[in-house]
């Protein structure tokens, strides 16, 4: 994308639109899509196209958005452009409020804007039976993994696993403030993880919870890190990913 205006722009755009589909105000959500538009609801329901998501129901009155922060995320290609949003949302059909995340990733369109993939999903709620909380918690807090590196046996826990790529015999492991390299076959490595992990392609398997855009440039994590994914997967990917969040965390 071009200047700071004109990502400021879009984003408010994409911004206010977002909010409007809450209170069924769709018309400035609807100009976004066009028949190549995907969007991924909190519930994991998929939409394929402008003309299926114009056929789904208008929310119930009272639902409202606060505490709302919608932000660019990086990419370097100028037909490209990737928003993020958080919000609190409270109403009739929710139970207490859910913290919502939205990742719109964009592409340009005859000098205009239209959504390639949107995805919904809800971070945590406020409010949640003890005993279902506690079991959401335990299913997805894994025990740490014991991998072979060159130094011995390293202690590693998957929550801090960006991504992994295959070298060979071996795999390179990326964390958050490290890099490992384990003697174990990506396919090997793959098995121990937990469901919030996607396998690519033959030579990458990503974690979902770092995972901020999906494009032509490739897969764009929170880290500020990329990895290629081929040009002619990247909507496959997209979906892919899209519904992992949305069965693992929403």
């Amino acid at each position: 994308m071009e200047g700071t205006a004109e990502r400021d722009e879009l984003v408010g755009r994409v911004r206010d639109s977002v909010l409007g589909v809450f209170v069924n105000e769709r018309a400035a959500f609807l100009e976004l899509l066009d028949e190549r538009s995907v969007l991924v609801s909190a519930g994991s329901k998929v939409f394929n196209g402008r003309s299926a998501y114009e056929c789904w129901p208008p929310n119930p009155p009272g639902v409202r958005a606060r505490n709302v922060t919608f932000s660019p995320l990086y990419t370097n290609r100028p037909d490209e452009a990737i928003v993020a949003g958080t919000y609190l949302l409270s109403g009739p059909c929710i139970d207490g409020t859910v913290r919502q995340r939205v990742t719109i990733n964009l592409r340009r369109v005859d000098d205009d804007w239209k959504i390639s993939l949107a995805h919904f999903s809800n971070e945590w709620p406020s409010r949640r039976p003890d005993g279902e909380a506690q079991q959401m918690t335990e299913r997805r807090t894994p025990g740490r993994l014991q991998l072979r590196a060159e130094g011995g046996i390293v202690f590693v826990d998957p929550e801090e696993i960006v991504y992994a790529e295959s070298a060979g015999k071996r795999c390179v492991v990326h964390l958050r403030d490290r890099t490992v390299t384990a003697g174990v076959l990506l396919r090997e490595l793959c098995e121990m993880l937990p469901d919030q992990f996607v396998r690519t392609n033959r030579f990458y398997v990503v974690n979902v919870r770092y995972v901020q855009g999906v494009g032509r440039e490739g897969i764009l994590f929170s880290t500020g890190e990329t990895i290629p994914i081929p040009e002619r997967r990247v909507k496959e990917i997209q979906l892919e990913i899209a519904s992992t969040v949305t069965r693992t965390f929403g």
